[in-house]
């Protein structure tokens, strides 16, 4: 179990710094969205894509040592219920707790993101709509999905 906690502690610490990294670009796409930034945004998209590729390769890696051991489909926190008080154990709970804490607050500047991208989106469309009204036509429609 030892030799578990070592390699599964190496995988979480690769994710947390990949969460770290998302932390940062989650939130230099919300400056960018509020500057309207079109440039910038589309820079820190690819780089938000290569961090969520790179995460989703080590999560593979997880899920791999996990089945490895007997334990597929068994979540971290149920590792951490089962075992002693090891150092490693400690360890793993410290980054357990850390990486969740790192999650939530990813998904909250996410979820600020959608909607300022929402409100730019309804406040275009007013602007359109607007301008139609005089007979100036947009010449493309406006997607979400873009």
């Amino acid at each position: 179990m030892i030799s578990l906690h070592k390699e599964l502690t190496k995988i979480l610490n690769e994710e947390k710094s990949l969460l770290e990294i998302l932390f940062k670009t989650v939130s230099e796409e919300r400056d960018a969205i509020v500057g309207l930034n079109s440039v910038e945004l589309e820079k820190i998209l690819r780089e938000k894509e290569q961090t969520l590729i790179k995460l989703s390769l080590w999560e593979e890696e997880r899920v791999k040592l996990l089945a490895k051991n007997g334990l597929e489909n068994t979540t971290l926190s149920e590792i951490l219920e089962m075992n002693n008080e090891s150092p490693e154990l400690i360890q793993l709970k410290e980054l357990y707790y850390s990486m969740k804490t790192l999650l939530n607050a990813i998904s909250e500047i996410q979820r600020i993101n959608e909607q300022l991208i929402d409100r730019s989106i309804m406040h275009i469309g007013t602007a359109i709509k607007f301008l139609e009204t005089f007979g100036i036509n947009a010449k493309q429609s406006l997607s979400r999905e873009a």
